[in-house]
Order: structure tokens, then C-alpha cells, then sequence
């Protein structure tokens, strides 16, 4: 069992912060209305939106109750729909090319690779004729179309796109593309690695968690309110990456997005000293040392 205190202070936190990102989201309705999308893309758009906001606030709700580890995986597929649509729309000269892998080449690798999924699963059933079957057997493809999905995209080609929207390829490429908008946004890879293990649960992602566990209470309690407070500044950043992003795409005025950095930096701020505690407690790290890391 944690601290009184870690859990009083998570569950407060956490509603901040949902309750900021609520605020924000009406932000988005200019992006939303824009009348330069058409109506595939406007949907695609809309539905990594929704994506991105619902993980969002499932993230925050875990976080208000302890659950770290598993708002780790949610802050995950939330960064990753965060670079997707960074990504999207970084440039309007490369969005059509970017919008038709995404929405359509994709799409349809996924059909492909969902076939062979469900086809190798059946070939292991003890009755694959069985009526209880039936949805599996609907998401094989009829052989026009599953030759047809191979054939527009060889196996070098479907690894070519898969790479680069990965999100090795994506944080990549938006890193390394210089744009101020994407200043930093390596940062996310750390918690995106980490819940990689959890969500895999590989020897790593089943250890982390306990070992920490078993620390003393002042190195757990800490690392507890940093681990939490970096889950709740993730998705806040990733929102403002999406939000400005999108304005500058559709060359919006910009004074919504400087005002959401400014709520957000208010809201961290309120957080107090906690990354600084736990290097304190864990590093026995004085307050000036700290402060020279991390510029």
C-alpha cells in the first residue's frame, strides 16, 4: 500500500489535469470545421482526435487511482496518435501522400495482416466449423481481394510504410526535421520504451514495477509522484503539439496555443518540486546540480 499522501496527492492532481484538458479540447473545433478537409479526410482527422483525447483522459483516470504502470500503456498509444497526426499534417505540400498511406495503404496492410492472423488461429481450433467461430472467420478476406492487398503491395513495400510510420520513423523524422514545433519531442521516447516492456510484459516490464515497490518509502513515494506527474504532463504536451500543429496547418491565429502553454505550465507548476524530491531521495542529488541537468 502507498502513502495517504501519494494517493491524495495523484487523485488531485489527475483531476487537474483532466479537467484542464477538458477546458482545451473546445480549442480543437477550428481544426475540426475547417472547410479545407475533405470528408475522408476530416474523418480520418476526427477519429485520431477522438482517439488520442479518449487514451488521454483513460491515462488520467488510472493515474488518479496509482495505476502507473497501466496509464503508462494508454500514455503510449497517445503519443504514438499524437506523432501520427504531427506527422499528417507537419506540411500541407506532403499531406495527400501522408493522408492516402494512412487512411487507405495502411488500412489495407492492416486487412492483410489481420487475414493471416485469423487464418493461422483457425488451422489451431479444435473445431474451426463451428458456428461459435463464425466472427473470426469474418475477418478473413475473400482470395480476389487478399491476392489483390498483396499484389499493390509487395512485402518490401508493406515494410517500407509500416517503418515509416512507425514510431522509430516518426519520431525520427519530426526530430530531425529542425521545424521549433517538435523542439524536444524525443523526450516522449523514455515512457513510449517503457511501456513497451509493460505492455509486452517482458522480464523488464514485469520486474520495473515490484522492484520499485520495495524500495523505502521515501524513494517509492517519490518516484511515485514523478512517475505520476510525467504521465499527466505527457498528455498534456502531447495535446499541445496536436493543437499547434493543427493551427498552423489551417493558419489559424496562433493565441489559442500560446494560452494553452501557459494554463499548462500553471498546472505543472502547482505540482511543486517533485522531480527535484526524487532525485533528492534517489541520487542524494543537491537542488543546483539538479536544476544544471536539466538545461
Amino acid at each position: 500500500m502507498y502513502s495517504k499522501d501519494v494517493y491524495d496527492k495523484l487523485r488531485e492532481w489527475s483531476e487537474k489535469t483532466l479537467f484542464l484538458l477538458r477546458g482545451l479540447l473546445p480549442r480543437m473545433a477550428p481544426v475540426a470545421q475547417n472547410s479545407r478537409w475533405t470528408t475522408d479526410q476530416r474523418k480520418t482527422l476526427a477519429h485520431l482526435l477522438t482517439a488520442t483525447a479518449r487514451s488521454s483522459e483513460g491515462a488520467l483516470l488510472l493515474t488518479a487511482y496509482a495505476q502507473l504502470w497501466d496509464a503508462e500503456i494508454l500514455v503510449r498509444s497517445v503519443t504514438e496518435g499524437t506523432l501520427k497526426f504531427a506527422y499528417l499534417l507537419q506540411a500541407p505540400a506532403s499531406f495527400e501522400v501522408r493522408h492516402r498511406e494512412y487512411s487507405h495503404d495502411l488500412f489495407r496492410i492492416g486487412l492483410l495482416k489481420d487475414h493471416a492472423k485469423y487464418a493461422e488461429l483457425l488451422t489451431v481450433l479444435p473445431d474451426s466449423n463451428d458456428e461459435m467461430w463464425r466472427p473470426f472467420k469474418e475477418r478473413l478476406l475473400p482470395d480476389a481481394q487478399r491476392e489483390e492487398i498483396a499484389t499493390d503491395y509487395p512485402k518490401s513495400v508493406r515494410g517500407a510504410l509500416e517503418n515509416r510510420w512507425g514510431f522509430t520513423g516518426l519520431i525520427g523524422t519530426l526530430a530531425r526535421s529542425g521545424d521549433p514545433l517538435f523542439k524536444g519531442i524525443t523526450g516522449l521516447a523514455s515512457g513510449y520504451a517503457m511501456a513497451s516492456h509493460i505492455v509486452h510484459a517482458d522480464s523488464l516490464g514485469t520486474s520495473v514495477p515490484l522492484e520499485i515497490d520495495k524500495r523505502s518509502s521515501e524513494r517509492r513515494d517519490t518516484l511515485l509522484l514523478a512517475h505520476g506527474t510525467r504521465l499527466m504532463s505527457d498528455v498534456l504536451s502531447c495535446f499541445h503539439i496536436r493543437l499547434a500543429v493543427a493551427y498552423r496547418f489551417i493558419g489559424h491565429d496562433p493565441g489559442p496555443v500560446e494560452q494553452t502553454q501557459k494554463s499548462i505550465d500553471e498546472l505543472r507548476a502547482s505540482f511543486g518540486s517533485v522531480y527535484e524530491e526524487w532525485m533528492s531521495a534517489e541520487y542524494g542529488a543537491s537542488s543546483g546540480s539538479q536544476s544544471e541537468a536539466r538545461t
